[in-house]
């Protein structure tokens, strides 16, 4: 299994009359891993302030839930949130029924539906691999990529096994694709086995690389995104930018 991010940082925006169901779903949220706040500043009297303080919060976290109540629907603040959060298209953002038990339950699916990431490359394009690993778990991903998470002593087989099952249920499989890949047939076997189990592929392009017809089979109705062959660090940010608005938009 793909371990459970320690780091996924969960902004919920809710209404303070409802703290006691709303401190139900935080608890659930802590015990799975993540790190949620439920921001109330009684403190401060300043509007201007605390609405300050309220967006640099939101913008330090990659994750926003909306607990929608009536109450929730009444408040200044969980209004102010929400025009704010859709001004952005950079979140991850949920919205759960507090009056909807079924909907609160499932919410720790929903948040990790999508979130887990393999990546799919050839020895050759690991550096590249790497960038992108460490960019998406910035972005709170639970990344697998083979290099980093496996230790010698495990069965390489069957975690990756394991690990590309879970990203083709659960997430996306991201393929790197180079003229070193065309190759390769750990990789092709990857490909087929995310496709054959209808997961969701991200294939991208580094270089101009003419595809076989094999990868062509697999990847020909995906969108592609595409890099250079040494891409700057800006490059590959501004990819993963597009690949986690992607992932986040899909329905």
């Amino acid at each position: 299994k793909l371990e459970k991010s320690k780091s996924g940082h969960i902004f919920i925006s809710h209404s303070h009359d409802d703290i006691v169901k709303v401190r139900e779903i935080r608890n659930s949220l802590e015990k799975d891993g993540f790190e949620p706040l439920c921001f109330y500043l009684k403190c401060l009297n300043d509007d201007s302030e605390i609405e300050d303080l309220i967006k640099r919060e939101i913008d330090a976290r990659e994750w926003f839930i909306f607990v929608n109540s009536e109450n929730a629907r009444k408040s200044k603040w969980v209004t102010l949130e929400r025009e704010y959060i859709t001004k952005t298209n950079s979140k991850k953002i949920i919205t759960v029924d507090l009056n909807d038990e079924h909907d609160v339950s499932n919410l720790i699916s929903n948040i990790s539906r999508n979130l887990r990431v393999f990546i799919s490359s050839h020895s050759n394009d690991r550096a590249i691999a790497r960038k992108i690993k460490e960019q998406l778990e910035a972005k709170d991903y639970l990344v697998f990529f083979a290099p980093d998470s496996i230790s010698t002593n495990n069965s390489w087989a069957t975690i990756t096994a394991n690990a590309l099952f879970e990203a083709s249920q659960e997430g996306c499989v991201i393929a790197l694709i180079s003229q070193e890949s065309m190759r390769s047939e750990a990789m092709l076997n990857e490909i087929g086995y995310a496709f054959q189990n209808r997961g969701r592929i991200i294939p991208i392009m580094i270089g101009d690389v003419a595809l076989s017809d094999a990868f062509k089979y697999y990847l020909i109705r995906h969108q592609f995104y595409h890099l250079s062959e040494n891409p700057t660090d800006q490059e590959i940010n501004n990819i993963i930018d597009k690949i986690s608005y992607s992932i986040i938009s899909k329905k």
